[in-house]
């Protein structure tokens, strides 16, 4: 995509606008949570997200976009059948781990090892995917890095493709490092990777939301396995109001009992990050996820913000009109209650000069809202998409000389 030449326009107004809502008195019970807009990268609340942390199966979020990758390249597709080696059903078949029981000798489709790995959280389908186009485990922890780092994780190390400990990998454990070593992340980094996941790949949350799954391991064998995800709806854990349809646990010795999440809330996709919930209990990943909607609830709400008429009018060029008004995406943010603070309205165009013709729906570029107490998962403006509200036809040969 082309560099877009940016024009700000600032206009300071007052208005109620979203800053996070951090408080002493609303500490989730976790070393570290996270809450943001899917769409917009908007943080409503934060609680140590920088420190990076193990994540455990959370791992195999990042894993599943590097198996895309791999789809979209043509080196695999979601029917390519993987063979189950002896050292892989070592993983699948032992009971300590979370599996469920491919035998060796038997292939298994990328689709059957992909539902495996993001409802069960199948060890042995997971690494049976990252070893699929022959990489070894090294191979594939450098195809992580690199995404990871593509879609702007900074505190990210990956160890192995599925989130366990490395001396737990069997014959797939790294030599040159310690059995303790593990997959680290930041809580804004699950939570960016989260973002990725549900903006490029929305098709994956019909697995992510599915309560269980048979799945076929011998020709006489069938196994049903629950999701894990105790808040899908009507599950135990579910929230009113909110419809969660997603995404991926995680549990280890390192890492405690950590969940991501994500779900519509107010028509707004809304993504969650819970690493090591406290106390002994996995559930209380899910508690604290309920406590995260609860302080949203009762202390934030949808705030739209007024597009000033002087932003929604552009200048175009070589059109039978001078000027052509804009349509942007419906503005809003995540405000709390009775809190005023400035913001910056801001534009930036695909093109430094809009020429006709222009059609009605096409995108010319971002509506910007910036402020101190606005912040995003990247770091950067909130942006809306602007679209041409009407078509601007080219003009003949003397509307454009006189334009």
């Amino acid at each position: 995509m082309k560099k877009l030449t940016v024009f700000i326009l600032s206009l300071f107004m007052m208005l109620m606008v979203g800053s996070q809502s951090v408080l002493a008195n609303n500490r989730i019970d976790a070393s570290a949570a996270i809450m943001a807009d899917a769409s917009t990268g908007q943080i409503i609340y934060k609680q140590n997200v920088d420190k990076d942390l193990p994540v455990a199966s959370i791992t195999k979020l990042l894993t599943i976009l590097v198996i895309e990758d791999e789809i979209q390249q043509k080196q695999l597709s979601w029917d390519t059948q993987v063979k189950i080696t002896p050292e892989i059903a070592a993983i699948s078949n032992d009971a300590a781990y979370s599996s469920i029981g491919l035998k060796s000798g038997q292939s298994y489709s990328v689709r059957t090892l992909i539902n495996a790995a993001l409802v069960k959280s199948a060890d042995g389908a997971t690494v049976a995917l990252a070893t699929a186009t022959g990489d070894g485990t090294d191979e594939f922890n450098l195809k992580m890095m690199q995404k990871a780092k593509k879609i702007g994780m900074t505190k990210t190390n990956i160890v192995n493709s599925v989130g366990l400990d490395n001396g737990d990998m069997k014959s797939f454990k790294l030599a040159d490092l310690p059995n303790n070593a593990a997959n680290t992340m930041s809580a804004r980094d699950v939570a960016i990777l989260s973002q990725y996941f549900v903006k490029h790949y929305p098709e994956l949350l019909q697995i992510t939301a599915q309560k269980e799954v048979k799945f076929q391991i011998a020709k006489d064998q069938v196994k049903t396995e629950k999701n894990l995800n105790k808040m899908l709806p009507g599950e135990q854990y579910a929230v009113k109001g909110v419809t969660i349809d997603g995404l991926k646990t995680g549990t280890s010795d390192s890492a405690g009992a950590c969940f991501a999440s994500t779900g519509k809330y107010q028509g707004h996709r809304i993504i969650t990050v819970i690493l090591h919930s406290k106390g002994s209990n996995k559930d209380n990943r899910f508690k604290a996820t309920q406590d995260l909607y609860e302080i949203l609830k009762t202390e934030d709400h949808l705030q739209k913000i007024k597009v000033p008429l002087s932003v929604i009018t552009r200048k175009v060029a070589n059109g039978v009109e001078k000027t052509m008004k804009l349509t942007p995406q419906h503005v809003t943010i995540w405000s709390p209650y009775d809190t005023k603070t400035n913001y910056t309205i801001g534009t930036q165009y695909k093109k430094k000069k809009l020429e006709a013709p222009i059609w009605k729906g096409e995108r010319v570029g971002n509506l910007r809202i910036t402020s101190d107490q606005l912040e995003t998962l990247n770091g950067e403006p909130l942006t809306y998409s602007l679209y041409s509200a009407n078509d601007v036809r080219r003009g003949n040969f003397w509307q454009r000389l006189l334009h």
